[in-house]
């Protein structure tokens, strides 16, 4: 392995070239940005937009009354009254000429929201989950190559060096045998989660889940799941579960996660330890990762090289930004865009069958059960007409990345 190996960022994956020959956005001047739903989200990627040197902040979007003027406000923007609102992002963006729409509604609405969108031609920026459903997720992914405009949802926890770091370390001390993420954070949260099916897989799973994809370069292949429901618990179902998944590598990635559990809290990442043939990796989710081999001066030597990498740079949503502005800009599709996203939400619904049904779940499985719901339940016939003529699920998805 070169010296250059755990520096390089080359050591991420190469984005694919364009899928459709979309328009390449400026590279002059910023993105104009239109952001739809204001809430907790909405808010944040409002004061990131603004923050940013590659996009502005156009329009804010949201059915809620004031909500997107609040969201303006908070966000530091220089001259808020220049800042357009809206009741329908879509609308608002095809008004301002907005050169891309971020959609961090609720994930009821991302189907909607997002269809039209790219039949408008507007680029989205998702937030996770892609949608809330799996047949959902399918039916946006016909949309995405009938329309041919780009859609990219936000994992922005691949957006962290060390996550980058561990990948280059599995891709030269592969292959892995077993990785393990747990996650433990005492959380009581409010509203629609005391109530909702597998609070803790649907709103946190997707992390760990696609930061494993990411590391390993392998994608989930089948799994087994528990959950549990201690009596203290305020959610009215499990938020602690424990998930394994067989990987197409032929490792396994173990996932065990609770928001039940008082003290020694992880780190929103997760714990991570990694096992592989030529090393091993740990990461407390915050640090720098902690790497090890059978040679001494090599494990010193590598540790060396994550521990001097310290310069700042974007991560989280941030760095979801840059990567999705600059894949426009350079005709490129973007990491996470929906073909590379949708086994990642595979992953949870899949975990949550598990669980459910209590016996080991095929990926490939559910996704075909999923394209047989979603192909029945599209109004649209040439998008029907595109989930009809897949192989499977997984040619399509492997096709577009």
């Amino acid at each position: 392995m070169s010296s250059e190996t755990l520096t390089d960022t080359s050591a991420a994956p190469v984005p694919a070239p364009a899928l459709t020959g979309f328009p390449r956005l400026p590279g002059d001047r910023p993105a104009r940005v239109v952001v739809v739903g204001a809430g907790g989200m909405g808010s944040w990627w409002a004061r990131e937009i603004v923050e940013s040197s590659v996009a502005e902040l156009v329009g804010v979007a949201d059915l809620v009354e004031g909500a997107p003027r609040r969201a303006i406000e908070q966000s530091g923007a220089s001259d808020p009254g220049a800042v357009a609102v809206g009741t329908d992002g879509v609308d608002l963006a095809l008004e301002v000429g907005a050169d891309l729409l971020v959609n961090p509604t609720v994930p009821v609405a991302h189907h909607p929201v997002t269809v039209k969108a790219l039949h408008a031609g507007i680029p989205v920026l998702g937030e996770k989950p892609v949608t809330e459903t799996l047949p959902e997720a399918i039916s946006l992914l016909a949309h995405a190559e009938l329309t041919g405009v780009p859609f990219m949802v936000s994992q922005s926890r691949r957006f962290f060096r060390q996550v980058r770091q561990l990948r280059s370390f599995v891709a030269a001390h592969g292959p892995t045998v077993m990785t393990s993420a747990f996650f433990s954070l005492f959380t009581e949260m409010e509203g629609y989660r005391r109530t909702q099916q597998h609070p803790l897989l649907r709103d946190m799973g997707i992390h760990a889940f696609d930061t494993a994809r990411y590391i390993l370069d392998a994608d989930p292949v089948a799994v087994t799941a528990r959950g549990a429901r201690p009596e203290w618990s305020v959610y009215h179902h499990d938020a602690t579960v424990t998930a394994t998944f067989e990987m197409s590598d032929g490792s396994l990635f173990v996932y065990n996660g609770t928001w039940n559990a008082r003290g020694l809290p992880t780190y929103w990442n997760s714990e991570w330890r990694i096992g592989a043939q030529h090393g091993s990796a740990t990461w407390d989710g915050t640090g720098a990762p902690v790497l090890g081999t059978a040679d001494e001066e090599e494990t010193a030597r590598l540790q060396a090289l994550v521990d001097a990498e310290t310069a700042p740079e974007p991560d989280q949503i941030a760095a979801s930004l840059v990567e999705c502005v600059s894949a426009l800009r350079e005709g490129r599709t973007p990491m996470c865009e929906i073909h590379e996203n949708v086994l990642s939400f595979a992953m949870v619904e899949a975990a949550v069958a598990a669980v459910e049904r209590g016996e080991r779940v095929e990926i490939d499985e559910l996704l075909e059960q999923a394209r047989t719901e979603a192909v029945a339940a599209e109004t649209d016939p040439e998008a029907r007409e595109i989930m009809r003529s897949w192989g499977t699920v997984r040619e399509a998805l492997t096709a577009g990345v």
